[in-house]
């Protein structure tokens, strides 16, 4: 290259240099906990993004005999069985009597794919991280299976731990024990 090319060359440099627009500022990165609001037996939660498989419209479902309470029964679901639990009374240990719960979150975990029943489906958030109340006071009945939650609409909706869930060792027994089934639920 000439002399004169490299010198064009870098005068051209230099005038890009001073007439281009400055980099953009980076914004400080947050980090957002996503998930689903929903209700389960009337408590208002979040369940974490990939944490429940689907919500699904509560199917009809053949009782179990020898079950405990909260188990409604078997329901055919995508080409095999799900077992369907009564959300109020695996939590609040009483049955629901209103409305029926016209939806389930269906959550398939290792060795332990099942339906639970809601009473509420609301919609996705999502929130910043930091935001997170891990001391706010939770309802007593889901406090065991929750991990802190976030402040939404003047409420505040506890996160459930789906891991806490399906670890408890009742909902790992579903067969019932001497006059606690669900046969009277039959009729």
């Amino acid at each position: 290259m000439t002399s004169s090319a490299l010198s064009a060359f870098r005068e051209l440099e230099q005038y890009y240099a001073q007439a281009a627009a400055p980099s953009p500022a980076r914004d400080q990165h947050v980090m957002y906990w996503v998930g689903t609001h929903l209700g389960i037996a009337g408590v208002p939660m979040l369940i974490g993004a990939g944490e429940l498989d689907e919500i699904i419209e509560t199917p009809a479902v053949t009782p179990i005999p020898g079950t405990k309470p909260w188990v409604l029964g078997l329901a055919s679901h995508k080409g095999g069985l799900l077992p369907i639990f009564s959300g109020d009374v695996l939590l609040r240990r009483q049955p629901y009597t209103g409305r029926v719960r016209e939806y389930c979150m269906v959550v398939r975990r290792q060795g332990l794919h099942f339906g639970l029943t809601l009473s509420g489906v609301h919609r996705d958030l999502k929130f910043p991280i930091e935001e997170r109340d891990m001391a706010h006071p939770v309802d007593e009945d889901v406090a065991e299976f929750s991990l802190g939650g976030f402040h939404y609409n003047e409420q505040f909706l506890a996160v459930l731990d789906i891991d806490k869930l399906v670890s408890d060792s009742d909902l790992g027994n579903a067969s019932a024990t001497t006059g606690d089934h669900n046969e009277d639920q039959i009729s």
